[in-house]
């Protein structure tokens, strides 16, 4: 059987639609962004951002072009590691919270897609999700991921974004 493939970063795509096509796939670069093809991409004031054919998210809080990579991981030594002392991911606090974490039932239907949390983290629903780092009852469905580099409970958001301040005007 042939499966439909979509490289990141380019516009090719080779073999036909799979009729039960896979879910979209966040990947965690080791140190790195977020690496991710989304058609539904959109900051905290609605503005749609383009990733369809792939984009980099970063996720150390450093970049100069936020919500998108510019490779400052790589100069201000982030790592990826989650803390032993993290804090659970099984709900989401902070103020303006759109999404609770919570598990949808068999016929909820998640439409791929990210949202950018003002000063906030990445809102996920929909995607698979490319780590072992799910505690127990953690939703798969919906969740949110880090964007400040603070968190303790990489690659989830545990709220640090607000104790560091984390600023993001521009989304």
């Amino acid at each position: 059987m042939t499966q439909e493939r979509v490289a990141l970063f380019s516009h090719e795509v080779v073999g036909p639609p799979a009729p039960n096509k896979q879910r979209p796939r966040i990947r965690l670069s080791r140190n790195g962004p977020y690496l991710v093809a989304v058609d539904d991409l959109s900051n905290s004031k609605g503005e749609r951002l383009e990733g369809r054919h792939g984009v980099a998210l970063c996720r150390c809080g450093a970049s100069n072009s936020k919500p998108f990579c510019d490779s400052s991981h790589i100069r201000t030594g982030f790592s990826d590691e989650r803390c032993p002392d993290h804090t659970p991911d099984r709900v989401v606090d902070y103020p303006g919270a759109a999404m609770v974490v919570s598990q949808p039932g068999p016929s909820d239907a998640i439409a791929p897609s990210i949202r950018i949390a003002r000063n906030g983290p990445y809102e996920v629903q929909g995607f698979d999700l490319d780590t072992e780092n799910w505690s127990e009852g953690a939703s798969r469905e919906r969740f949110t991921l880090c964007r400040c580099g603070g968190s303790k409970n990489k690659p989830f958001c545990d709220g640090t974004h607000r104790s560091i301040k984390f600023q993001d005007d521009s989304n």
